[in-house]
């Protein structure tokens, strides 16, 4: 099964603060994710395969990511239907309603970024 949206989570504008000035998760997570591939290159000389992230973590991240980008083609659709029904329309908006992006693949700079399955507590990634 692939994904229909792949998305380079370095390339990502920055996501804004919260109101009381903390830092977002979102950003929280790039910043271990750019300090593990920095790390890795030190030490292997050499990019990693994969990237593997807590499942929290990735569904945060992937969630945040699929609504900023569901967000422009969503208000854009309700737009045109909000200008439908002042011309008349008797469209409802649950019926007209884009489809929302369902799924999407992260990637850091080209490098898939998954979330981890069960790992029996192993904080290594044996397979490597």
């Amino acid at each position: 099964m692939s994904a229909s949206v792949v998305v380079d989570f370095a390339a990502l504008p920055e996501f804004p603060n919260t109101p009381d000035g903390e830092r977002p998760k979102v950003e929280l997570v790039r910043d271990q994710v750019q300090a593990f591939i920095e790390g890795y290159v030190a030490a292997k000389r050499r990019q990693p395969e994969r990237i593997v992230l807590a499942a929290s973590d990735h569904r945060h991240c992937l969630r945040r990511v699929l609504a900023r980008m569901q967000r422009p083609h969503r208000d854009k659709a309700k737009a045109e239907w909000q200008e439908r029904c002042k011309a008349g329309s008797k469209e409802l908006w649950r019926d007209c309603r884009p489809e929302p992006i369902k799924d999407a693949e992260l990637h850091w700079n080209g490098i898939p970024i998954e979330q981890v399955g069960y790992s029996r507590h192993r904080p290594v990634d044996r397979a490597a």
